[in-house]
């Protein structure tokens, strides 16, 4: 009856119910039944169009019809609310071809009515599948995730973070969590779940109403500036609740969990989460790692807190997601430079020159040319761009009515209308930069477009995940790449060779889990990536060269993985023993020392106590040689390996005020100038302990009168008597 999804505005109202009824069949509901007068009720409807089971549970559902441009408002939530009271029906649905008010959707969260607006409905029409009234149990990797977490809290940890990649059910599996915790507190305890965007809130709910059960446990919703209600759980926004900071009681939850953990290091975000003093914290993550460096693992109780790490790779290798079928496209080459790539050049300076950027009207037909030869039907396909300023330049050159857009500074209207007309209408391609990283799913997705090279990891993958949810009709989704970078290159590479490294854990191959049956698209576990004519070249090249390219956020990850499971940093002389293909060239070019490196990995948050007391030793030595004070650039010639300096010159700048008060006492005389081949020391002045002697003590037998507490004191702060009659020689 309805072919193409936006034809459900035109049926009659009873044809709508009956659309609605055969979709709930066939997306797991049985024995559902529409209302009949007298029947079910003696007056109309009562509220209720239809009756249906899932499992046990009965369900009483009302149907809404309306005009898009009327929203649904809470008189049909009293309407459905009253009709499954008189029924005695406690699971709740009420549905609409349109929206609902954001009144409706708090109020709805209170009352225990699930709510599917048109998005919804067109995901159930696609997918065929629904988690609402689900029976759910946990996956092996998640009951892992469960256990591994109530050990540590059982152990004394009260922060957590879960590492677990977008489609691996991270809500699930946190609230399968809650409800062992809930189980095992003697009292009844309050729960907050926090995220940035209502979607993930309104999503989250049905997750934990699923595995807690309807009408156990009372929930509320907090957003659009309302305050916090007294229910068992609170599903709040951080806006929202940053706003009433001033009001809140930092003892008001025993359990907090944080989706999209990674954004709790942003100061709005972490004076939330730090207000309160829960029992446990649980953040919630698919990348642990910002683009700023900011440590959220750090936040989250450190590399022991730190649980699951069932990352994209692991959920790729086990086909957990729909697997990406990647073409990398370089955008174009200048010949030239690619005949030089066995002349010396840096990889930044490689990046600079070798890649012209072709036009985006070329690019856009390379798109579509690429699309026609690929041969991918029914295209729906997300864009990813720079900027809102390359969106709009961007659009311009797809054919009339094939692309829209939408970005975060857009009216809700507006950015909703556009959504609607990529999935429901011909537009084939939606451009976005700064949406869908996070929270928004369009199961119709079967491509991804990178338009240009963010120069983040981290965005990369997240937006890659994104696509990648699996549905009945989809075991893969095509990739195409304008990598314009050679970074971007080798991490493609680099995700690629990860894969095939993982090691497989058979049993998580089969899910426990009931789940729709989905078409099966066998491939090997291994990735694939097919390159065009120019990129292969480029690999070919740099393979020959044994040139190793690693992006500047992949080497920080390495370090960080490393220091998180050895509870250690590796040196400098056996970094590349330590962390697999990192080169000191590579960490060079991207950090320009290895102080740099760790400094960037870790924010400045490393001992730098040991490379200091090198750093002194070396000064000291160099004035007991040759009665002079080492240069910044001898200093950073000193402290290399294999042409990585340890320090750079502004490195040692950095590091000199915790070491200068050591460095005048023993380079004395010397006068000040930083310059670049200058000394680091300023003009000395005598401390307190030459004062003290420099005209009392004139040999070692001298030295030998003072008392052990005199001596104890010269040596604590000269490291020898050596060095000290040296410095007192010299007044």
């Amino acid at each position: 009856m309805v072919k193409d999804f936006k034809d459900i505005d035109q049926l009659a109202p009873a044809d709508f119910e009956i659309f609605v009824r055969d979709l709930f069949l066939a997306s797991g509901w049985s024995d559902a039944e529409i209302t009949r007068v007298g029947r079910e009720f003696k007056y109309g409807d009562g509220g209720v169009d239809i009756f249906a089971y899932k499992g046990k549970r009965r369900f009483a559902i009302e149907v809404k019809q309306r005009n898009l441009s009327t929203t649904v408002d809470v008189k049909a939530l009293n309407q459905i609310v009253t009709g499954a009271k008189l029924a005695n029906v406690s699971n709740k649905i009420l549905v609409t071809n349109s929206y609902f008010t954001s009144e409706v959707k708090a109020r709805a969260l209170r009352l225990g009515v699930e709510l599917i607006d048109r998005d919804e409905l067109q995901n159930l029409w696609v997918v065929k599948h629904s988690e609402i009234g689900r029976d759910i149990k946990p996956r092996k990797y998640q009951q892992y995730v469960i256990d591994e977490a109530l050990h540590k809290y059982n152990a004394g940890k009260n922060k957590i973070l879960i590492e677990m990649a977008t489609g691996l059910g991270k809500t699930y599996t946190v609230a399968h969590l809650i409800k062992r915790l809930i189980h095992e507190s003697s009292e009844r305890p309050r729960i907050l779940f926090l995220a940035h965007q209502v979607e993930i809130l309104l999503q989250s709910v049905t997750a934990f109403k699923n595995v807690l059960g309807i009408g156990n446990y009372s929930f509320s919703a907090c957003f659009s500036g309302t305050k916090p209600e007294d229910t068992d759980f609170v599903f709040a926004s951080f806006d929202t609740l940053y706003g009433q900071l001033g009001s809140l009681c930092n003892n008001s939850y025993d359990f907090i969990v944080v989706d999209e953990a990674h954004h709790t290091a942003a100061r709005t975000y972490s004076e939330v989460v730090t207000l309160f003093k829960p029992k446990l914290l649980v953040g919630l993550t698919a990348t642990p790692y910002r683009a700023d460096n900011k440590d959220v693992i750090s936040f989250f109780g450190g590399a022991d807190g730190h649980i699951g790490k069932f990352d994209l790779v692991w959920a790729l290798k086990h086909k957990k997601l729909a697997f990406p079928r990647y073409l990398v496209l370089l955008d174009d080459l200048d010949q030239d430079k690619i005949n030089q790539l066995e002349s010396g050049l840096s990889i930044s300076d490689l990046d600079k020159k070798l890649f012209l950027h072709k036009k985006d009207q070329e690019v856009v037909r390379i798109v579509e040319k690429t699309v026609e030869e690929q041969g991918i039907q029914r295209v729906k396909g997300i864009v990813f761009c720079r900027n809102i300023r390359h969106m709009y330049h961007l659009i311009g050159f797809f054919q009339l009515g094939s692309a829209t857009l939408v970005h975060s500074k857009m009216q809700d209207l507006e950015r909703r209308e556009n959504i609607r007309s990529f999935r429901e209408g011909n537009v084939k391609y939606i451009l976005v930069c700064d949406l869908f990283n996070e929270g928004i799913d369009i199961p119709e997705t079967n491509l991804l477009i990178f338009m240009r090279y963010t120069g983040s990891r981290t965005i990369w993958l997240q937006q890659l995940g994104r696509g990648l949810r699996k549905t009945p009709n989809k075991d893969y989704v095509h990739v195409l790449d304008f990598v314009g970078s050679l970074e971007r290159l080798n991490e493609v590479k680099e995700l690629s060779r990860s894969i095939d490294r993982m090691p497989v854990d058979r049993e998580n191959l089969i899910d426990d889990a009931e789940e729709p049956e989905v078409n099966s698209v066998f491939h090997d576990m291994a990735l694939d990536v097919k390159y065009s004519e120019e990129a292969a070249k480029v690999l070919k090249l740099i393979e020959n060269m044994k040139l190793e390219l690693n992006s500047r956020e992949l080497l920080l990850e390495k370090l960080r993985r490393y220091k998180e499971i050895n509870e250690s940093i590796p040196d400098i002389s056996n970094i590349e023993n330590c962390l697999e293909d990192v080169g000191l060239d590579q960490i060079a070019t991207h950090f320009g020392s290895y102080y740099g490196y760790l400094t960037a990995a870790f924010d400045g948050d490393f001992d730098k106590q040991e490379m200091i007391l090198r750093m002194k030793k070396y000064i000291s030595g160099f004035y007991e040689d040759y009665k002079l004070e080492p240069s910044l650039k001898a200093i950073a010639v000193h402290f290399t390996v294999n042409h990585l300096n340890e320090f750079t010159e502004k490195d040692i700048k950095t590091l000199i005020p915790e070491a200068s008060e050591f460095i005048r006492e023993v380079t004395p005389n010397v006068p000040t100038n930083l310059g670049e081949n200058s000394s680091i020391s300023g003009a000395p002045s005598p401390c307190p302990i030459i004062e003290k002697y420099r005209n009392n003590l004139l040999s070692r037998l001298d030295v030998k009168k003072l008392s052990d507490a005199e001596r104890d004191e010269i040596i604590k702060k000269y490291s020898s008597i050596s060095v000290f009659l040296k410095k007192l020689k010299s007044y």
